[in-house]
């Protein structure tokens, strides 16, 4: 059947028109408005970088807060925050730089103060529980956390036990500490860790964990007062790449009293607590040393309660069968 013809057009062609004219000024904008340098370097405007790089600079980096707070740098720079800038808790310090530096007038003493106060959600940002990172990750859930330590308050501020730049009191720095191959847990995929041994289990996917290197100590282990706790728990370890990290023997007497120390917000009757200025005045005098170069002692702690830990005839032994 042949299609009625068409008896007037003039709509068809308004429509064209409008198109050709909209068409028209879309290309003259184009060339009027499009700035010169566009394209050159790209699908952007390259006098872009120029602006960019006239901006005034925001985040100064830890090398410019060292310069005026060396202690605080030196103590972030050796423990397990070394990688976390000091304007990822404190905020941008360019406005606190400059009024430092060059007293400017425009300034005032606010606006120049950068911010420090405590807040739970800032450690949780980081360190919540999530199943999306890593059990190597310091991670934790805060009522699983306080109830491990037997905390009584739920309000506790975490910085009550950890210092925020220097929260685990490592003994070395993390670029010092022994490289080791990374670590897996069978509860990483089980709910509970199975019995025997993984490589038992044909096909199942080599994983390395603490038994398969250090038997004797493990096994040794199992008889100590802290036989509850995970390895890395006190063998801290820290994730560099998919295949290795570093692992800590931290002895200093800090990292002891982040489970040890009395605190008004910890049950004692749970958890073996000390006074610490108490203690240390009292195993000064039974160990008959000064009690200011027993403070200086990193390890003191570990010179009478090692075997609390492990057996240190066992441990001597295998260091001296290292090379």
């Amino acid at each position: 059947m042949a299609m009625p013809k068409l008896s007037n057009t003039s709509h068809v062609k308004r429509v064209v028109t409008l198109l050709l004219v909209g068409a028209a000024l879309g290309l003259t904008a184009h060339f009027v408005l499009q700035p010169r340098s566009f394209g050159e370097l790209g699908h952007y405007r390259a006098d872009s970088l120029y602006d960019i790089l006239d901006a005034e600079v925001v985040h100064q980096g830890e090398a410019v807060c060292g310069e005026c707070h060396e202690r605080i740098y030196q103590a972030h720079a050796k423990d397990i925050h070394f990688r976390v800038q000091c304007e990822d808790c404190h905020g941008p310090g360019n406005v606190h730089v400059k009024y430092h530096k060059t007293r400017d007038a425009s300034i005032r003493d606010d606006q120049a103060r950068m911010p420090k106060e405590y807040t739970l959600e800032g450690c949780l940002f980081c360190h919540r529980k999530l199943a999306a990172r890593p059990r190597t990750f310091a991670r934790i859930d805060p009522e699983e956390h306080y109830r491990f330590l037997h905390v009584t308050d739920p309000k506790t501020r975490c910085i009550e036990c950890h210092d925020p730049h220097e929260p685990l009191f490592l003994s070395e720095p993390v670029d010092k500490a022994r490289i080791h191959p990374v670590i897996l847990e069978c509860e990483a995929c089980h709910d509970a860790a199975p019995q025997g041994e993984a490589k038992d289990v044909p096909g199942h996917p080599v994983i390395f964990v603490c038994r398969d290197c250090h038997r004797s100590v493990v096994k040794d282990f199992v008889k100590r007062e802290h036989s509850f706790l995970r390895c890395t728990t006190c063998h801290l370890f820290y994730r560099a790449s998919e295949t290795s990290g570093r692992i800590f023997k931290n002895a200093d007497r800090r990292f002891c009293l982040l489970c040890h120390e009395a605190k008004p917000f910890k049950d004692p009757e749970k958890l073996p607590q000390i006074v610490y200025e108490d203690h240390l005045a009292r195993m000064a005098e039974v160990m008959r040393r000064d009690p200011v170069a027993l403070d200086q002692d990193p390890a003191m702690c570990l010179t009478c309660h090692f075997d609390f830990i492990h057996d240190h005839k066992l441990i001597r032994s295998l260091q001296e069968q290292e090379p």
